[in-house]
């Protein structure tokens, strides 16, 4: 079950680890796939059980990897006390789509991983008593219109019951859809109470009030596969990166091939080139190997490979990724 944890303290979750694999991941976290096939005693059972699973756990163990790039001060904000508080991280899923019809335990991953970094930050340290809430909005024209509103949790009990009496630290998740392009949404965003601070009525807020409080409404951006440079999809990506690249904050994107991760490359790289925002990145993009992609292959239907003495345009979801700071 995705409910059934192992929570070790600080560096135990291999996600925290650059040459960790998926296999790692599931047995730290007790799921014995091997043990429960062994019956049957197959070894391309275990692998097709482990490549199902990758497919559902790609979304949210790809995102938790690079939470500590998205807010690496995560566990560094403390109270006047001394003792770390709630910290919410606000982010955007633009462009959602088979990620955000997940089930919920499979999301509650994504807690996991936060609460790996926290308790690395603090190299248990009894005094770090932080919790955690995540906002994820999910925003596309291709997010189902019937999905509401919900927050999830996941509460860390790896304590004696006597300090679980005393305090736990609990995660939470609240995932948002909007079945919207992204500039419908930011400008619902701008004319609803989310974005006027509970000004009185007769405030009237500039336009350079407004926009400053857009690009700092999300902490960072998630593109899962967006295909930034596919021949069908380029344009109408364009006016939506420049838009993200101007807020300044961490975006992760993640590509479905090599060459998918090629096309959006030298994408990006035009658009920092010719951003504003440039003298604050490095400009350089570089896609790696992401070794929580899903391990279920399709062949590429809008792919212009395939004729006769070409190779078939196999992708594979988040086979790549790469986090622009």
């Amino acid at each position: 079950s995705p409910l059934s944890p192992v929570m070790e303290k600080g560096g135990g979750n291999p996600m925290l680890r650059d040459e960790a694999t998926l296999e790692d991941y599931l047995r730290w976290r007790g799921w014995d796939i091997e043990g429960k096939l062994y019956e049957f005693k197959g070894d391309d059972l275990v692998h097709s059980a482990v490549g199902l699973l990758s497919h559902t756990l790609t979304f949210p163990l790809t995102l938790g990897r690079h939470v500590n790039a998205i807010s690496p001060s995560l566990s560094q904000k403390t109270g006047d006390d001394g003792f770390n508080r709630k910290q919410h991280l606000r982010l955007c899923c633009v462009g959602a789509r088979a990620e955000c019809t997940l089930p919920d335990d499979y999301w509650r991953e994504f807690l996991v991983a936060a609460m790996s970094a926290n308790q690395a930050h603090d190299g248990g340290d009894e005094r770090s008593e932080q919790s955690f809430h995540c906002t994820i909005d999910f925003i596309g024209p291709d997010v189902p219109s019937h999905l509401k509103s919900k927050t999830i949790a996941l509460i860390d009990n790896d304590r004696c019951p006597q300090q679980q009496q005393q305090q736990t630290k609990e995660y939470e998740l609240t995932m948002n859809y909007h079945t919207s392009f992204l500039h419908e949404v930011v400008l619902k965003f701008l004319k609803s109470s989310y974005m006027t601070n509970n000004s009185n009525s007769d405030d009237i807020q500039s336009s350079s009030d407004r926009t400053d409080q857009i690009r700092q409404f999300w902490d960072g951006f998630a593109l899962f596969n967006p295909g930034l440079g596919h021949p069908n999809l380029a344009k109408q990506w364009k006016p939506t990166l420049k838009f993200l690249l101007g807020t300044g904050k961490p975006i992760l994107f993640t590509a479905h091939s090599t060459i998918d991760a090629e096309r959006d490359r030298l994408v990006l790289e035009e658009l920092l080139v010719d951003s504003a925002d440039n003298n604050s990145r490095d400009g350089l993009v570089e896609y790696n190997v992401n070794p929580y992609a899903s391990r279920m292959g399709f062949v590429d239907p809008f792919s212009s490979l395939g004729s006769k003495g070409t190779k078939v345009h196999i992708v594979t979801p988040n086979h790549s990724a790469f986090m622009l700071q």
